[in-house]
């Protein structure tokens, strides 16, 4: 099947050599590169985060916005979260096991509190992971919603 097939023609005369490619690895190699191709566009996809940068800051004569008042910020910083309104409405989260709980309990809280506002600002720290980052935006969109439906907005300070 693989191999060689030399054939004596008779009396002494030049031998032929007959060879095949063996085609089952080959196809087998094909078929893992279309199935990692196939899986990782999927988790491309489905990795995707839809974050929307502030595009600069207001004019300074401007007076300040009423809902901009009331906007939701979240800071992640190494040692945990603070979550509130303004500087005196802050609650602090520490780096606990439970952080994530706390926080979407507090969220939840919120919105209650404020149905029409769909916009959360988040702060983080420039020594904070990203899966952190990650695990706090995953927590707003199981409180509030999915961004894709337009239900939250999620932006940067």
């Amino acid at each position: 099947m693989g191999g060689v097939s030399v054939d004596s023609g008779g009396k002494g005369g030049k031998k032929s050599v007959d060879s095949q490619v063996n085609m089952v690895p080959m196809i087998d190699l094909l078929i893992c590169c279309i199935a990692f191709l196939l899986m990782t566009a999927v988790w491309v996809q489905t990795g995707a985060v839809q974050a929307t940068q502030p595009r600069g800051a207001p004019a300074p004569d401007s007076p300040p916005n009423p809902e901009q008042q009331d906007q939701l910020k979240i800071q992640i910083s190494p040692t945990g979260l603070q979550v509130g309104v303004n500087a005196a409405d802050m609650r602090q989260i520490g780096r606990t096991p439970q952080r994530f709980t706390e926080l979407k309990t507090l969220l939840e809280a919120r919105r209650q509190a404020n149905q029409q506002n769909r916009e959360v600002w988040l702060q983080p720290d420039g020594a904070v992971d990203y899966s952190e980052i990650i695990s706090v935006m995953d927590t707003v969109y199981e409180v509030y919603g999915s961004a894709a439906r337009g239900e939250v907005t999620i932006r940067f300070l």
